[in-house]
């Protein structure tokens, strides 16, 4: 069975997250069901909202493409302290993110790079969080809309 696009394109996010030369120590995860103050920080959590299709060109009945809007939250969680507010400790996370996605907005397939997964990617709100306890824990996920398109018959094709 193939994968969906969709699929490969949050596989592609996590692996363009986890590159080289990301912030020290940093640790990808693809869900959003990892309890803040039990996860190892720094850390970047990768997870899909909604993927809402629409019919290429408006086209009501069996339009053989679709227009999809992937939701791609990317969670970024870090520690802050007395000497470093959490909006500071989650920057260099919110920054890498940004400029991984950002500059490879149409995820490129790793087996042939020429061939790109999705049209582009646009960057919604960010949702800030913090908790204090023992530590204190500091959370913000940026939305992200990536467009890509599939055939309406078939989720694992865009012809």
């Amino acid at each position: 069975m193939s994968t969906s696009i969709r699929e490969q394109i949050i596989l592609a996010a996590v692996a363009l997250l986890e590159a080289d030369g990301g912030p020290a120590g940093l640790t990808v995860h693809r869900e959003r069901t990892r309890p803040l103050d039990a996860d190892t920080l720094p850390a970047i959590l990768v997870y899909a909202e909604d993927d809402k299709p629409e019919p290429l060109g408006k086209q009501v009945y069996a339009a053989p493409l679709v227009v999809r809007n992937l939701i791609l939250h990317v969670e970024c969680r870090a520690l802050g302290s007395t000497e470093l507010p959490p909006d500071a400790a989650l920057d260099p996370l919110i920054v890498w993110a940004a400029q991984q996605l950002a500059q490879n907005e149409h995820f490129p397939t790793s087996t042939t790079p020429s061939v790109n997964l999705a049209n582009g990617i646009v960057e919604g709100g960010t949702t800030w969080l913090s908790k204090e306890g023992d530590q204190l824990f500091a959370a913000a996920a940026t939305q992200w809309t990536v467009k890509y398109r599939t055939s309406r018959l078939d989720p694992t094709s865009d012809t």
